[in-house]
């Protein structure tokens, strides 16, 4: 009975040891798991309508990308899509990758995203600017227009000719409403100006920007606010040549800060952030993602704002840069409401 009673209790030890073992076993691959699932890699796209070397809308998005990549250590990659088949397409290939969000940035990717959307219900895609929303659609609406119509005060005050500019790469909303902005500060504070609006008809051709900006010029246009990505280029081309000639002509950069690009040229800017897209991003990282329009502009943190280009600063009159700042206070006091388009009024 004692050996019996002995090997009894060896085999319940050995039982339990193994048990144990088990519970261990199953607390580690839980536990495994669990930490595999916290730190799945948050995948961001990005869908672009030119290239990333335009020092514009293009340039500006994949910096803001960068900075998705490192302040919420995202794995990210971008396209450069020009057609909406092409669009449509590399939607879809990036949600059957598994990419957490997809922008599509541009006006135009609304009906590619609108066609792939359903078919991925656990995708966000974010288009910037417009007004289609879905359940996992929404725009982002980088507002220039408020840091547009300070552009446009200065242009109105220091004109000599009351003869202003403005050339798009297409005609579309988006753009339109800067160009809105831009002249309602300008004849805030000079009502007599007048304001020239040309388009290019696509968002590469910087000769033809040039020569229509030159036509501006011939016209006694004296100030310049080219929104066409890579076609805005010749806008300051033109300008320089102009400068030549030995006219007095200067322009603005819209979206990003130019003015490294022609630092006799450029006065100032309507600059979108990076951290504009970051965000964004970091909303749909930590699931409050809701679908919306999501409006960023100078009251958001200031992630839009005016640059001035510092070598052609002391240019601009100091009372042109007080009547500027009195202005800002007031749009982000709320004081002062911009001319723009109210994107939530177009058809969901």
């Amino acid at each position: 009975m004692i050996q019996i009673s002995y090997k009894l209790r060896n085999n319940v030890a050995i039982y339990a040891l193994y048990l144990c073992f088990f519970i261990i076993g199953l607390m580690l691959i839980g536990s495994t798991n669990l930490e595999a699932k916290g730190h799945e890699k948050f995948k961001v796209a990005m869908l672009l309508p030119g290239s990333i070397s335009d020092a514009g809308w293009n340039a500006l998005a994949y910096e803001g990308l960068k900075a998705i990549e490192k302040q919420l250590g995202a794995e990210i990659s971008h396209a450069e899509t020009r057609t909406p088949t092409d669009q449509e397409e590399q939607f879809r290939a990036y949600a059957l990758d598994g990419y957490n969000m997809v922008f599509g940035h541009g006006y135009e990717f609304q009906d590619p995203a609108k066609a792939v959307a359903p078919d991925f219900p656990e995708t966000i895609f974010i288009t910037s600017s417009g007004g289609t929303i879905t359940d996992n659609i929404s725009p982002v609406n980088f507002r220039v227009e408020q840091a547009a119509y300070l552009l446009g005060m200065i242009a109105g005050k220091m004109t000599q000719t009351n003869k202003l500019g403005v050339m798009g790469g297409q005609n579309i909303p988006s753009v339109n409403s800067t160009f809105m902005a831009f002249e309602g500060g300008a004849k805030s504070v000079n009502p007599e100006v007048e304001v020239s609006w040309v388009y290019v008809g696509n968002w590469e051709d910087i000769g033809k920007g040039k020569e229509l900006a030159l036509a501006q010029i011939n016209e006694g246009v004296d100030f310049l606010f080219p929104n066409a990505d890579a076609a805005g280029l010749g806008a300051y081309e033109a300008a320089e040549t102009a400068q030549q000639e030995g006219k007095t002509v200067y322009a603005f950069g819209a979206n990003r800060d130019k003015s490294d690009i022609s630092p006799e040229v450029i006065i100032a800017n309507a600059v979108i952030t990076p951290n504009a897209f970051v965000q964004i991003a970091k909303i749909i990282k930590e699931g409050k993602f809701k679908p919306q329009i999501y409006t960023f502009n100078m009251l958001t943190d200031e992630v839009i704002t005016l640059t001035y280009n510092p070598a052609l600063k002391d240019k601009v009159p100091e009372d042109v840069q007080k009547a500027v700042e009195g202005a800002k206070a007031k749009i982000l006091a709320g004081e002062l409401k911009v001319p723009q388009i109210d994107f939530s009024e177009e058809q969901k």
